[in-house]
């Protein structure tokens, strides 16, 4: 498995930190190679042309420091330092720097040397800031940056954001990349953070393995996606391949249990079941693949547990639930499907009627809810939500069982005791039924015998490419052109196409 897999809390990184000293590599050589690191990245993926880093006191400020050094043999390359280097080794550093031939600036100088720079490095705040932006006197270089067009690439973290929740209260700094040391931290990942960097780049700095076994979460890589991925044998039949039933739907949103069930059959599953309110059938188009049952309902047109159900409940080997239900789901069905003891997938509306009627799920349960939805499992709004993605999930996970996928960009899967992160996806998903196709494609994963929690991760990641390859091919696209996306994506999996969001970096 690939270096940088994981994802640290600052407390985690610290101690990785501590674990090296531990085994004889000193802070000031971790400092030298996350340096030379970025360094490296610069002349390999920024623009030419004169440097400009913004060091402050601490350890970010340090690898600026030697990038410095090690960039001023072939280009300009001036320090703006923030505050007094502080950082391990500092002195000689710094003389090391100036001896290279960086230029230190401070004042007027340093904003001329901003207006000329190709290229800045913000080494200003690390991983340990926390607080606000405004309160610090070295954030107005925070401005400074804001108020030009030149490319930033930011050290670790941007500077200002919270390492561990991805707050940040800052001025809007043209950050064009990220390189992270040793693993990516969950603050990268949280809100509003995530939206400010098109990429993050995870940079190996020699870390040893064992020092990455504390890591809360991990990413879903190229690696691990191929090798969950189920693949059809020579004698595979459509039972064999995995029997889906698909319940949902109401008079007012018939599309979102067909969406899920094209998905579903589009990812492989080989029979797909519909159950749907019989008032409901007739308005919408049904594709001739799929076997669809009339459910009973109530005079609103919701659906009913009823001995139909039932039956379909038992021939299945997977169910995704609750697409297009209706505000007023009959709490009977989800009764059944937990008497039923069959693996499911609580979308949408089946995970507000869990709310509403506060139960506790088999933990061979998945949910996928947004932020909104898991907010009602919490009886929180979807701001506290997105305050701390991580921590929300968490706690939502431990109250009511199950794997739990909370969707956004970088979607979270908290399963037993790891959190899973998915580097795929991007603003294409954002549309209606986009999250019905996402159930689909679990409940197919479910159906093929994986386990919830990685069906849920791969699903994500999966998901997350039909996105990204409809988006790049057609522009704008539907969740009815996403289905016809599943395919393509499926074959990115299979080669373990390396994703957009996140890099590795050896």
């Amino acid at each position: 498995m690939r270096t940088g897999s994981g994802i640290w809390t600052v407390e985690e990184a610290r101690a990785a930190d501590r674990q090296a000293v531990e085994i004889g590599l000193s802070d000031a050589a971790l400092l030298g190679v996350a340096g030379f690191q970025v360094a490296r990245f610069v002349r390999a993926e920024m623009p030419r042309g004169a440097v400009v880093v913004v060091a402050g006191p601490g350890s970010n400020g340090g690898d600026g420091w030697v990038a410095a050094q090690h960039l001023a043999h072939d280009r300009p390359v001036s320090v703006i330092p923030a505050a007094a280097p502080r950082f391990a080794g500092a002195d000689g550093w710094v003389k090391a720097a100036r001896a290279a031939g960086v230029e230190v600036v401070t004042g007027q100088q340093a904003e001329s040397a901003l207006d000329q720079a190709a290229v800045v490095v913000d080494a200003l705040f690390g991983t340990g800031f926390r607080g606000r932006v405004s309160d610090r006197s070295s954030g107005e270089w925070l401005d400074q940056l804001a108020r030009r067009h030149v490319p930033v690439l930011a050290v670790d973290v941007p500077s200002g954001v919270n390492a561990d929740t991805g707050a940040y209260d800052g001025p809007p700094v043209p950050w064009s990349a990220v390189l992270t040391m040793g693993q990516a931290k969950w603050g990268l990942l949280g809100y509003p953070a995530a939206g400010l960097v098109d990429q993050v780049t995870v940079a190996d700095i020699g870390l040893p393995v064992q020092t990455g076994s504390a890591s809360s979460g991990c990413w879903v890589t190229p690696e691990r996606a191929q090798n969950w991925f189920p693949e059809s044998g020579r004698l595979d039949h459509k039972y064999r391949r995995g029997r889906v039933l698909v319940v949902g739907g109401c008079r007012s949103m018939p599309g979102a249990p067909v969406m899920a069930a094209l998905a579903a059959l589009k990812a492989g599953a080989g029979l797909v079941e519909l159950v749907l309110p019989g008032s409901a059938r007739g308005r919408v188009a049904l594709a001739p693949t799929l076997i669809v049952h009339d459910g009973e309902e109530s005079a609103s047109g919701s659906l009913r547990w009823s001995p139909v159900l039932q039956q379909r409940v038992a021939a299945a080997d997977a169910i995704v639930f609750g697409p297009g239900l209706g505000p007023e789901g009959d709490a009977h069905l989800l009764d059944g499907l937990i008497a039923s003891g069959k693996p499911v997938v609580l979308d949408a509306d089946g995970i507000r009627l869990l709310a509403r009627l506060g139960r506790r799920v088999p933990d061979h349960w998945g949910l996928t809810p947004h932020a909104a939805e898991l907010g009602a499992l919490l009886g929180q709004p979807a701001s506290a939500v997105n305050a701390d993605r991580r921590q929300a999930l968490t706690q939502a996970a431990q109250q009511v069982g199950g794997t739990i996928l909370l969707k956004g960009r970088f979607t979270l899967v908290a399963a037993r005791d790891l959190m899973w992160a998915n580097p795929t996806g991007d603003a294409s998903l954002a549309t209606a039924g986009s999250g019905d196709v996402l159930a689909g494609i679990a409940g197919r994963l479910l159906a093929a015998g994986l386990d919830t929690g990685k069906a849920l991760a791969l699903a994500a990641y999966w998901h997350g490419w039909a996105g990204e390859l409809g988006g790049a091919a057609e522009g704008l696209i539907t969740a009815a052109d996403l289905v016809d996306w599943i395919g393509p994506a499926a074959q990115a999996v299979r080669d373990a196409r390396p994703p957009h969001s996140v890099r590795w970096w050896s």
